[in-house]
């Protein structure tokens, strides 16, 4: 396997193409903590968590298999795969599906909104992005908005939560290392098509724990609102937010990305607000001021290097036949 030549650049300016992909990004997510208050009022965590991703991959082989598309990842780069399939499908999907249900969408939420500084710290660790205290604030700030606007809309920290909440940290601190571990994969490999083999291998080990929690559940009792959550788990988020959190994530600094898609929490809660016919407070408008200031540190920094591929198919990889 050839090495793929890569360059170091400073993350000015966004393109518009690159912030049409955070815009997306943004509102996509946003439903997310409503397609799972649907999905998990009749499907076990365990079953909807698997499940999601077994369908997402059947998704993106459809997709990619047609195209001859699909490359196989060298020998090399299996044993992190493998890990990446754990991390992402049984260990996240448990964590998160299981900390809803013992919790709720907004300590999910809130949980979350850690994600831009513990990918800040990990992208910096690992050279990615160069350490920077407007970064670092930037981040910070921005989850310090989107706690202002949840606890304010709601979100008691009760005692009985904190099963939930400890199984919901987990879940953020697998995804923000899920963002940052396969970033170089999708660059050598092309984002969809290292969802893909992350899908299968995740999917293929918890094989036995949804085959067993299958036994026991009822299908006839699942509702059809908690099919659409599940389609929209699967399809939308698992595919497409995934692939352009990928793909953003190799043009762009890490740690932008994620303070920007921190903008889907407070959306969710407008998207609620509209539904129930009530107006934002200033405690949410203080939160939304706070989530800007940070996402603005973020958004345009000269001094922060970021190294990216020469040439990306953010589908397949940048050269055919490179990777055999």
């Amino acid at each position: 396997m050839s090495t793929q030549p890569t360059l170091t650049r400073r993350a000015g300016a966004l393109s518009a193409i690159d912030l049409t992909a955070l815009i997306a990004i943004t509102l996509l997510a946003s439903f997310t903590a409503i397609a799972v208050q649907w999905a998990v009022a009749t499907i076990p965590p365990i079953v909807g968590g698997i499940l999601r991703f077994t369908l997402a991959a059947m998704i993106i082989g459809l997709i990619l298999a047609p195209r001859q598309k699909l490359p196989i990842p060298h020998r090399s780069d299996w044993l992190r795969i493998i890990i990446l399939g754990i991390v992402c499908v049984p260990i996240n999907q448990v964590a998160f599906w299981g900390g809803v249900a013992l919790a709720n969408a907004s300590h999910s939420a809130m949980l979350y909104s850690t994600t831009p500084v513990l990918v800040t710290v990990m992208a910096c660790l690992m050279h990615i992005e160069r350490w920077s205290g407007r970064v670092l604030a930037g981040a910070i700030l921005a989850a310090l908005g989107v706690l202002v606007i949840l606890i304010n809309s709601g979100l008691f920290l009760k005692s009985s939560f904190i099963r939930g909440d400890m199984l919901l940290l987990v879940a953020a601190a697998t995804w923000s290392g899920y963002l940052v571990f396969s970033r170089d994969l999708n660059g050598r490999y092309g984002s969809l098509a290292v969802q893909f083999w992350i899908f299968v291998t995740g999917s293929l080990i918890s094989l036995p724990l949804l085959i067993f929690e299958s036994t026991r559940l009822n299908w006839s009792h699942i509702t059809i609102k908690s099919w659409l959550g599940l389609a929209y788990l699967s399809l939308v988020v698992a595919v497409i937010v995934f692939f352009l959190f990928n793909w953003s994530m190799r043009r762009q600094p890490p740690s932008r990305v994620a303070t920007f898609s921190n903008a889907a929490y407070p959306l969710t809660l407008i998207w609620e607000a509209l539904i129930n016919r009530h107006l934002p407070g200033i405690w949410f408008l203080l939160g939304s001021a706070l989530l800007l200031t940070g996402m603005a540190l973020t958004l345009y920094r000269p001094a922060a290097v970021i190294n990216i591929s020469e040439e990306l198919d953010p589908i397949a990889g940048s050269t055919p036949g490179e990777n055999k």
